[in-house]
């Protein structure tokens, strides 16, 4: 009995000393990969750190992560603020409606959209040439004459007078504005006109209209909404006034004076607003006529050609051909500037404005700044007017 009790005492004291070691050891190790669920910070990788900040930052608005959306839009900046991304949603993002104008054509292409002139958030630089430059016997430009005269003006607004091209359809349309500003933005007072009026250019037209001609039944007074960067658009009007009486020039100028105060009444501050094109003489450029009540400066200086003289008809006698802005638009005139094709350091500058007569200059000289126009494009067959250059630095507000 007592051997049997020692016994038991032995083997309880030998599993007392046991469990001591077990449980005071430091060398016991569990192979259990489940257990192990929580990595060393040493093995987390930068992008699952960078998705556990972002998961513990859920409610915070100063998260700094950039979706797959965002990075879309940002299209490689190194950095926009605040203000910067409003603009560029602004100006860079076609919407919906942007694409209804270009009645259904494909989006513009990359090379389209680097046509675009630069600007730098606080200004944008806009060109507006009026031409009414077709050649040949149809009043068209067909013979491809005053394309490339516009081409080598490189308009962002183009106040188009005698607007036939081909059968005037919209694929017509499109082809004639991409080959002179590269979109498809146009607009044009009706193909059933003889010799309409339009505009072309290379920020979207979001509206377009015209207003009746009092004296004439085979175009009207066309215009179209432009909008630029910004928070006013431009309100374009291309015109091809009567020849005579010279006082149906005026009367013309006072309807579209008229209905641009009852548009200010309405929409006080909205547009900036520029008239141009064939006015057929200079009389409708008076305090009667496109001057009443302030609504365009109507003051010189003029623009002018390579040699100085501001007339715009065939053979350089008289001025029928204008681009007139109002004050807020006038204020914000720079000299027009064409860049050398082969020493961006080299410049033609023109401080008013340019008058575009092709004979005035050597080939050579075409080539390098005025690409491609050739020196015989301005005396081609029926092309009885010069196109007229201004340009524009508008401070965005």
């Amino acid at each position: 009995m007592v051997i049997k009790i020692s016994k038991i005492i032995c083997t309880l004291f030998c599993a007392f000393i046991l469990f001591s070691c077990m449980s005071h050891g430091h060398t016991v190790e569990v192979d259990n990969d489940a257990a192990d669920t929580t990595p060393e910070v040493s093995d987390v990788s930068d992008s699952e750190a960078d998705e556990d900040s972002a998961e513990n930052n859920d409610e915070s608005t100063d998260v700094d992560v950039l979706t797959d959306e965002d990075t879309d839009f940002i299209e490689d900046s190194d950095s926009v603020d605040d203000k910067d991304a409003d603009f560029n949603e602004d100006s860079d993002v076609s919407t919906d409606e942007d694409y209804e104008s270009t009645e259904d054509d494909d989006a513009v292409s990359d090379e389209d959209e680097d046509t675009e002139p630069p600007y730098d958030g606080d200004s944008v630089q806009i060109r507006i040439v009026a031409g009414n430059i077709t050649s040949g016997n149809n009043q068209s430009y067909d013979p491809g004459h005053g394309i490339r005269i516009f081409q080598a003006l490189k308009p962002d607004v183009a106040l188009v007078q005698e607007m036939n091209y081909k059968n005037n359809s919209a694929s017509d349309y499109k082809n004639f504005a991409q080959q002179i500003v590269g979109t498809n933005y146009y607009a044009v007072d009706d193909s059933d006109y003889q010799i309409p009026n339009g505009v072309v250019s290379r920020y979207p037209i979001t509206s377009h209209g015209y207003w009746k001609d009092p004296n004439i039944n085979n175009r009207a007074l066309m215009w179209a909404v432009v909008d630029i960067p910004g928070g006013k658009d431009i309100f374009a009007i291309s015109v091809h006034l009567h020849t005579s009486p010279a006082s149906d020039q005026t009367k013309a100028a006072q309807v579209i004076v008229d209905e641009i105060a009852k548009i200010k009444s309405s929409k006080p501050d909205k547009y900036y607003y520029v008239v141009g094109g064939d006015f057929n003489g200079p009389t409708a450029v008076s305090s009667s006529g496109f001057g009443k009540n302030n609504t365009f400066y109507v003051s010189g200086p003029d623009p002018v050609d390579e040699k100085g003289y501001c007339e715009t008809n065939a053979n350089r006698s008289s001025q029928y051909d204008f681009v007139l802005a109002d004050y807020p638009l006038h204020e914000f005139q720079v000299p027009t500037v064409y860049y050398s094709s082969d020493d961006a350091t080299k410049t033609k500058s023109y401080e008013n404005g340019l008058v575009f007569d092709t004979r005035l200059y050597s080939q050579s000289v075409l080539d390098e700044y005025f690409s491609p126009a050739q020196t015989s494009d301005s005396s081609a067959s029926q092309m009885q007017h010069m196109a007229v250059v201004k340009d524009f630095l508008i401070e965005l507000k």
